[in-house]
Parts: structure tokens; sequence; C-alpha cells
């Protein structure tokens, strides 16, 4: 038993020998990856501080300035605006609505007795001459006979409206046919109430037909109704064409863009260009340095498709943020690429 004793201490003793070998070793080689004096952290310090000039660990905090930093100073962030250059420009106001083409000249034609419409002798867009006969009205009754009564054409013209039919009963306040001059027609418009104020005579206005929907036909205001209709607060507008076009015809169907009002003496700006904070409207002018960009505060005025009118806040001259503003700050670093957009 004793020698058994003496070979497990002994066992035990070279166990302890390697181990502490091992760590021996281990710690030589950790001090000569680490010198004293050469960036080694003192004793006890936290081992995640960086020393003298550098940054954070895992690039947090400042960037590295100074001998043995991290890296060199931000660079600040650059977007891309268009500008464009305030200058007074004026902005044609217009007011859109419809019409319908009509004779210049025409007249109703009435029979001296009512009765029945017998013989119908002319035809819808039939020219005719004064004195021409256009119909026969028989006003007989049941138990008396009486001769068959004409009805002459008043002028001459062409026949723009004939709502006698053969056989029909009529009155002699009854409209028999319609004599019109369509060699010289007019548009007739309604202008709503609000408008009115803009309305005279020697106004012009682009007329589209539904037949010619490529093509513009141009016209001037030639009577503005003294009265509003109450029933549908609307003034009654008349316009001549400038021109005879044989493609223009009596009933047409007419889109009409009436101009009215010129609005002059301001730099005038898109809308989406104009921003607003706390009630206030203001743009983003470029500096002086052409390179940054400070909010301006404005006034607006008169808007007409988009556009609006700039009456305070700057001056012709002035270069303005048209788009790329929503990215902007007081100071922001610009790009202008509005010269490039252009070619």
């Amino acid at each position: 038993m004793k020698k058994e004793h003496k070979i497990g201490l002994c066992a035990a003793a070279c166990v302890a020998l390697v181990v502490g070998a091992f760590f021996y070793i281990k710690g030589k080689k950790a001090d000569s990856a680490n010198p004293a004096g050469q960036g080694g952290a003192p004793a006890g310090q936290n081992q995640m501080q960086g020393g003298p000039g550098g940054g954070k660990p895992n690039g947090g905090g400042k960037p590295g300035g100074g001998p043995g930093g991290g890296g060199g100073a931000s660079q600040p962030s650059v977007t891309s605006v268009r500008t464009l250059v305030a200058a007074d420009t004026s902005l044609q106001d217009y007011v859109n609505t419809t019409g319908e083409i009509e004779p210049v000249s025409s007249i109703d034609v009435f029979p001296d007795i009512g009765g029945k419409v017998r013989d119908v002798y002319v035809n819808l867009g039939e020219k005719v001459k004064k004195g021409q006969m256009l119909l026969k009205i028989d006003p007989s009754k049941p138990g008396m006979q009486y001769a068959l009564s004409p009805v002459y054409s008043p002028i001459a013209g062409t026949i723009t409206s004939l709502p006698a039919k053969s056989g029909a009963t009529v009155a002699a306040s009854s409209s028999v046919a319609t004599i019109g001059d369509v060699e010289n027609l007019k548009v007739t418009i309604r202008v709503s109430e609000k408008y009115v104020a803009s309305l005279k005579n020697g106004l012009l206005a682009d007329i589209v037909l539904e037949a010619y929907p490529e093509n513009v036909f141009t016209a001037t205001v030639v009577r503005v109704s003294p009265v509003l209709d109450p029933a549908n607060r609307t003034k009654e507008v008349e316009l001549k064409f400038t021109e005879k076009d044989s493609r223009v015809n009596a009933g047409m169907f007419a889109k009409v863009k009436l101009y009215t009002n010129v609005y002059s003496g301001y730099p005038v700006i898109p809308e989406s260009a104009v921003l607003e904070k706390a009630g206030e409207h203001y743009v983003y002018v470029v500096n002086s340095n052409g390179s940054t960009v400070s909010p301006r505060s404005v006034t607006t005025g008169k808007s007409v498709d988009n556009m609006i009118q700039l009456t305070s806040g700057v001056s012709a001259g002035d270069k303005m943020v048209v788009e790329g503003m929503n990215a902007l700050g007081d100071g922001s670093t610009i790009r202008d690429i509005t010269d490039v957009s252009a070619n």
C-alpha cells in the first residue's frame, strides 16, 4: 500500500507541474503581444475605452480626428434640385363652358290661323327665298270647310328648324319653321354669376367642336346680356367667329374656353413649390454661394393652372427651388440639375 501511495503522489505532482507550465507559457505570450508602454491599458482600466485620438468601438461617437483618429470629417449630404429664376410673368385666366352654334340672325315663322298642317314644301337645311311658300294649314273644322291657308317665308335664308309635320295640329301661336342666316354663325354660352365681373365685349375664346376635336376655332365676345337669369344664376354671352369656315354648322355643340383676366406684375412659380408651416407660406431661395439654400417667407396672389403669383418675399433675379424642396432645410447643400434636365 505504501508503494502505491508513493506512485499516486508522484502522478499528482507531474500533473500540477504540467498545468503550471501551461499557464506560465500563456502569460509570456500575452506579455510579448502587448509590451509595456506601447498602447497597453493600465491595470484596472476598461479595455473597451480607446486610446487618444481613437473613436469609440464599433464606429460610435464622432469620427476620429487628430493623430491616430479613425477617419476624416463627415461630408454634408447634397440634394439634387431644379430651380427657377424669379421674373415678372403674366397669368391668363379663363372660363371653361359649353354652348350651341346658331345663326347670327334667325326668325320663327308662325301661321296666320290654327289648324292641321297639310302640305309641307321645304326640308330642314333647305335654302329659301323671301316670300317662298313653306307649307299650308287647313283651318277646317267638323261641319265647316275652309280654304287652305298658305305660310310664306318672311326672309331669305336656310331652314334651321322645321317642327311642323304633315297632319299635325298647330295653333296660330305655334312656330312651324325657323329660318336663319347660316353663313354668319354665333356661339351662345351661359357664364356663371361668379365670373360676370370679368365679362365684356372683345374677349377672345377658343372653340372646339366634337366633329373636329383636333381643330381650334377662334371667336370674339360681341354681346353680354345686361341681366342675370335668376333661374340658373348665369348670364348669356354671344360670340362671333373671327373667320368663316364651312365645317362649322348651325346646331353643333361647342366646347368654349373664354379668356378673361390677365394677372401680371409679379413672379410666378408652381404652386407645389410653395410650402406652408404654421399658417405661413415660404419658398427655398438659393444663397449667393450657389450651393446652399434658405427658406424665405412669401405672400401669394392669383393662381391659374397650378401656377401662383408671389406678391412679396422674392425679387426679380432670385433663384427659387421648384423641385426637390421637400428634402431641404435651412442651409441645406444642393446640386442644381436644371440645366442638365433641359439638355
